[in-house]
């Protein structure tokens, strides 16, 4: 972390994460990916690790992190928050259907996003065949059957706590059962407000067209594949 006072910056922090351990990838997404997964807002930074391996799928608020490592990738969000010039960790955060290498780890962390309160993580490589969003803490423990079609999950703080406020599927979800690949939904996020964005960068229809509202059309089976697409969610 750097800090500007006037025209002079300064090292202000150093950041690593409670748990860490070789190739978690704190910081950073996979090798041949340039999405972020670095986000601040204000005194708040957070850091996705998308090649983090606990099995835990709760939200640990305070300064600790499973060091368990039976999950092979399957990811975590770290959340710092700075009082005055001292930054101290808030949050560990997990998806709450984390799951490892089956056949892949979900990369949960691969993107980060917040603004406020609520932050947004992606995990393009979850496997969910949900195609709903769920309002509230997930309580589906099972992410196989559409591998790599991917999912965002959004949190938010009450105070100095975190918790589970939404699980975001794409509503013509696929994975590699379909085509050759998933969609790799939640490869990028953004959020501004109460409006969120995330990016499949392998999703597969031909449309070419906008559609406003809730979105119909269940195939998304083009040629050439990885069209790709982006979903609009905002809250109400």
């Amino acid at each position: 972390v750097f800090r500007r006072t006037g025209t002079t910056w300064t090292n202000e922090a150093y950041l690593k994460a409670p748990n860490a351990q070789g190739s978690d990838n704190f910081g950073g997404s996979t090798a041949f990916h340039s999405n972020s997964a670095v986000s601040i807002y204000g005194d708040t930074i957070v850091v996705g690790a998308s090649f983090e391996d606990s099995n835990q799928t709760t939200i640990t608020n305070g300064t600790s992190a499973s060091s368990n490592n039976t999950a092979l990738d399957s990811g975590a969000a770290y959340v710092f928050r700075r009082t005055g010039t001292t930054w101290s960790n808030e949050a560990y955060l997990k998806a709450p259907n984390a799951e490892g290498t089956n056949p892949n780890g979900d990369e949960f962390g691969n993107t980060v996003a917040i603004f406020g309160d609520l932050i947004v993580v992606g995990a393009h490589k979850e496997d969910s065949l949900q195609t709903t969003i769920t309002n509230g803490t997930l309580v589906q423990s099972s992410d196989v059957g559409s591998t790599n079609s991917g999912a965002a999950y959004v949190f938010r703080r009450s105070g100095t706590t975190w918790v589970n406020e939404a699980y975001l599927k794409a509503p013509n979800a696929e994975g590699t059962g379909v085509s050759a690949h998933g969609d790799n939904f939640g490869f990028s996020v953004s959020l501004s407000s109460d409006t969120i964005v995330v990016g499949a960068l392998r999703e597969d229809s031909l449309q070419t067209t906008i559609t406003n509202g809730t979105l119909v059309q269940s195939s998304d089976v083009a040629t050439p594949k990885s069209s790709g697409a982006a979903y609009v969610f905002r809250l109400k």
